[in-house]
């Protein structure tokens, strides 16, 4: 674990507006330690393919916009592991990593957010009671902000799964939106979700369960010691 308040100014300010609970802010993979070495050794793969400029606006090439499906049982450390992937990247990635076209610095590279946080915060939107930021923010999670400075680089979706289900098929549409427009994008997203692979297509369509396999490296987690909360 790294004490955050000795990191550089901007690297430590990119921590505090990503969303991290306070409760897991300076985690480090090595403080996983109730994941399998093989789970580790692919996240490992994958941050270093993004570090190396294989994922993120990678265009032509295979893993281009490709994020992390994280599944598993409640307690399974999913949502901590998802946390702590963000926060290796704030912390270790080349500030040119994090530079927009004008040379400007990107103000949320990585941000975390619950699906239920996404959906209230798109309700808002259409109920017009919200602020400029608030705005910014849904759009930069979608990478569609007309700023570039707000779209966010690597987005975590936790708790996909646990969302209410509406009777208009609202919330499905709005995660299959938001996933393939980012995956479009080049821009790769962290999901954390109790939901099997193969009950996706039940829950969130046809499209959306065939699309989850061409947009993420799934893991399936299963913690060393069980449920964590028990």
């Amino acid at each position: 674990m790294i004490n955050v308040s000795e990191l550089p100014v901007r690297r430590k300010s990119w921590l505090a507006i990503a969303n991290i609970p306070a409760n897991r802010r300076g985690w480090e993979l090595s403080d996983c330690k109730e994941v399998t070495s093989t789970d580790i050794k692919r996240i490992s793969t994958w941050v270093n393919k993004v570090k190396s400029g294989e994922v993120i606006r990678a265009e032509g090439k295979p893993k281009c916009g490709v994020g992390l499906l994280l599944v598993g049982e409640p307690g399974h450390g999913k949502t901590t592991l998802a946390l702590t992937i963000l926060q290796t990247m704030l912390r270790t990635f080349s500030m040119d990593e994090f530079v927009v076209g004008d040379g400007r610095v990107l103000v949320k590279p990585c941000y975390f957010a619950t699906y239920n946080d996404i959906i209230e915060l798109k309700g808002k939107l259409i109920s017009k009671d919200h602020t400029d930021e608030q705005e910014r923010l849904f759009l930069g999670m979608h990478g569609e902000c007309d700023d570039d400075a707000y779209n966010v680089r690597v987005l975590v979706i936790d708790d996909v799964g646990k969302e209410h289900v509406s009777g208009s098929g609202w919330n499905k549409n709005l995660l299959h939106h938001i996933l393939r427009t980012r995956f479009n994008l080049g821009l790769p997203t962290i999901i954390t979700t109790n939901l099997p692979v193969e009950s996706w297509s039940a829950a969130y369509g046809e499209a959306t369960g065939s699309f989850i396999h061409e947009a993420f490296v799934t893991i399936q987690l299963e913690s060393i010691k069980g449920d964590l909360r028990k």
